[in-house]
């Protein structure tokens, strides 16, 4: 899988690149460039400094840098704060009574949801189509991993790159997974000036993806074993014509839950 067009990638100070950066740099999905000038003019490129893969976009008034953090931030904050098993994505998800389950996060974007759930000890797997978003999961979850607090947390999520239709469709009865969580994007109000830093991220990255949310849901429920749990803003309407189950709420998010 490739981007189109061509993801400039601008390394500060000699290093050496990590997997799979490496990888794709030599395939020429990534390329190399030194000509800040010219990467200024781009709509967005990828940094490497510090040992962290950052995005820059430049389609804002301020051009933002962007990388994933599991180690501090609002995932170091949530993971110690957040309610444990007890907050209603926990619940969701069936970690409360069943905290072996394995869950697919289907829409990984970011991967903050699939941090909470690792950290409350549910084993994920995390599929990302989008290479960009992709390859800034595995550098974090590769910082993290060489964190000794938060190690344990990072060793229970593998990150996969591919379609999450054709993955959940190709598994076979013993790779199924418990649960199946998706969070779609969706349409932001514009309570204020700008959204959060991420949003803007995945909506210049993935928003011009065609995701068929309904042949998605679909699959998942096809595929998983105990439930399948989307994510909602709290006065959405359902994500399809499926009624859920039940539903698990918090004051701006519900999560339907769909017991197969």
């Amino acid at each position: 899988m490739t981007t189109d067009p061509a993801t400039y990638l601008f390394i500060e100070g000699e290093t050496k690149l990590p997997e799979p950066i490496a990888h794709y740099v030599e395939q020429a999905t990534f390329v190399i460039s030194d000509d800040l000038l010219f990467l200024k003019n781009q709509d967005f490129f990828l940094r490497y400094s510090n040992q962290t893969l950052s995005l820059q976009l430049n389609t804002q008034k301020q051009a933002l840098l962007f990388s994933i953090d599991f180690i501090g931030g609002k995932s170091n904050h949530r993971r110690l704060y957040g309610g444990g098993k007890k907050q209603p994505l926990a619940k969701a998800c069936g970690l409360d009574k069943h905290p072996s389950w394995q869950v697919f996060d289907a829409t990984g974007g970011v991967g903050k949801d699939a941090f909470v759930l690792a950290s409350l000890g549910a084993k994920l797997t995390l599929c990302e189509k989008n290479l960009i978003i992709y390859n800034l999961l595995i550098d974090a979850l590769a910082r993290a991993n060489q964190d000794n607090e938060i190690s344990e947390i990072a060793d229970r999520i593998t990150a996969i790159n591919g379609d999450s239709v054709e993955v959940l469709a190709n598994l076979i009865d013993e790779q199924k997974p418990d649960v199946i969580y998706l969070d779609p994007m969706y349409p932001h109000r514009k309570k204020s000036a700008m959204i959060k830093k991420d949003m803007q991220v995945l909506q210049v990255l993935a928003g011009h993806e065609t995701i068929n949310n309904v042949q998605l849901f679909e699959q998942a429920i096809k595929t998983v074993r105990k439930r399948v749990v989307v994510k909602r803003p709290k006065t959405a309407d359902t994500l399809t014509n499926h009624s859920p189950s039940y539903c698990v709420e918090s004051v701006n998010t519900r999560y339907d839950v769909y017991v197969k």
